[in-house]
């Protein structure tokens, strides 16, 4: 079982972390009581490995460039990469938001920093952010539900991250939710992140207004696109085909929540993502679902409480936290 261990972080003063995304790359300082400082965000140049990786190098050298005298208390770099990545050799394996293979985020990034550098996937990092700053504080298991441009979960057990044989395990956004809908870009039809991510609800509601339903949506995208925004912001208003698709979105991401449960009994299951914190009536309705399912399962129902689901306290910050802690 490959696992990474979060209990046994020094006593380094303070690590940056670093969020790389396809279109900007988030960095700070972060002490050990996950203070963030020095915060620098810049655009992600991916017109290469090279290139990114010069981007990523950027965004550190502005961070200890600002920290000034303090950088000194810099122990070392964590990063959370898209994709799939192998932290032992430092390689960012494939990434489609970045558009490489094989990059040598660690080595390259080792050389010109002088600094000790890890990576972990950004899912990954964010589940470490949970367990170390946020509601996995004092907890030894959770499962981190990352809602956004994707879907995808991990795992914390026994204060460890569950990476997986390979490295991928949680990535629920994969399991086939509906097999008459949507085509995944996986090939399959129907992932819970084609039907349930943010492109997902989008591209719902998009079917809508072109099989012509009655629904605000219309005149919200006036000729364009509709924009999961939109979707939220019409139901939020009162338009039934809205709040449809945000009711069956919670009822796909409700039956989510009860397979981490059942597969891996945690503590917690903390929501974060942009869609978590998109506001009450996702979460309300992820609730309603789970609640459903325990009522029909004894087996379920011994598991399943209230408290055991969190959403995420650190926002956009988990993923800077997370990568810090990799370092520290």
């Amino acid at each position: 079982m490959a696992t990474m261990n979060i209990s046994s972080l020094t006593a380094r003063r303070a690590a940056i972390g670093v969020d790389v995304g396809g279109t900007k790359i988030a960095a700070a300082v972060v002490d050990a009581s996950g203070r963030l400082t020095h915060r620098v965000q810049r655009a992600t140049d991916v017109s290469g490995v090279d290139a990114t990786l010069a981007s990523i190098r950027a965004a550190i050298e502005a961070v200890l460039a600002d920290a000034g005298p303090t950088a000194g208390d810099v122990g070392g770099v964590g990063l959370g990469i898209p994709g799939k990545v192998d932290p032992v050799s430092g390689v960012g394996l494939l990434s489609v938001n970045l558009g490489w293979r094989d990059a040598p985020v660690v080595a390259t990034l080792e050389a010109a920093l002088g600094l000790p550098c890890r990576i972990e996937n950004d899912v990954s990092v964010g589940a470490l952010g949970e367990a170390r700053y946020g509601a996995g504080r004092d907890r030894q298991s959770l499962v981190y539900l990352s809602l956004g441009t994707g879907v995808a979960a991990r795992v914390v057990i026994d204060g460890r991250l569950y990476r997986g044989a390979g490295g991928m395990a949680g990535e629920i956004g994969h399991l086939v939710s509906d097999p008459d809908s949507l085509l995944c870009k996986c090939g399959a039809r129907g992932c819970l992140e084609a039907i349930a991510s943010g492109p997902g609800i989008a591209a719902r509601a998009q079917q809508a207004v072109d099989a012509r339903t009655p629904t605000a949506l219309r005149d919200m995208a006036a000729g364009g696109p509709v924009t999961t925004r939109m979707v939220f912001a019409a139901a939020d208003a009162g338009d039934e085909v809205a709040q449809t698709i945000v009711e069956r979105t919670g009822q796909y991401l409700g039956g989510a929540v009860k397979t981490l449960i059942m597969l891996y009994d945690p503590e917690i299951v903390v929501l974060g993502g942009g869609l978590a914190q998109a506001g009450n009536r996702l979460t309300a309705a992820i609730i309603r679902e789970v609640d459903r399912l325990a009522a029909e399962s004894y087996v379920f129902r011994d598991l399943w409480r209230p408290d055991r689901l969190a959403v995420s306290v650190l926002g956009p910050d988990v993923a800077l936290l997370g990568a810090a802690a990799l370092a520290l």
